[in-house]
This record gives structure tokens, C-alpha cells and sequence, in this order.
């Protein structure tokens, strides 16, 4: 799997477990995302009720850039981004 591309966002049949749910697709070999950094990404933003994309920065051809752990974003991001590294790509369902 390329992380230089947009991915595809497959959501599964049935209800969501309404909890955090972290998944690596792709474990990066950079520096690792700590409370206090400041991160840059990529992301794909789909709803589980109607498996539609609502927001994707790859379509901005821009990344985002965020304080993690400073509440600059939902709480789910700076926990789901926490512990990545640089070149990884991760599920995060919130």
C-alpha cells in the first residue's frame, strides 16, 4: 500500500462500536508523534451512516498541520494520532 496516494475509506456493514478504534495499515519508520509536536497529515474523512466521504485534505492537495494534545482537534484525533510515525497510515474510527 502506497502512502503516497489517497486511500480508499471501506466501511463495514453493521453499527459502529461507538469507541475509539485505532488500526495500522502501515507502521512508518520516522519519528513518532508525541503530545507537544506539532503533526502534519494527510486524511480521508468518511461517515459510518452513509459510507460517503465528507472531507479528505488529498483532495485539497494540502496536509493538515495541528498541535496534538493542545485540543486544537476532536479528542479522538489527538488520541488516534498519538504514536504514529512519520510514513505511517492508520485507521482511526471515532
Amino acid at each position: 500500500m502506497s502512502t503516497s496516494e489517497k486511500p480508499t475509506v471501506e466501511i463495514p456493514d453493521g453499527a459502529p462500536s461507538y469507541q475509539l478504534e485505532l488500526e495500522d495499515l502501515v507502521v512508518g519508520d520516522g519519528e513518532e508523534a508525541r503530545s507537544g509536536h506539532t503533526v502534519e497529515v494527510h486524511y480521508v474523512g468518511v461517515a459510518w451512516s452513509d459510507k460517503q466521504q465528507f472531507d479528505a485534505s488529498w483532495d485539497r492537495g494540502q496536509t493538515f498541520k495541528f498541535g496534538l494534545g493542545k485540543g486544537m482537534v476532536i479528542q479522538g484525533w489527538d488520541q488516534g494520532v498519538a504514536g504514529m510515525k512519520v510514513g505511517g497510515r492508520r485507521r482511526i474510527t471515532i
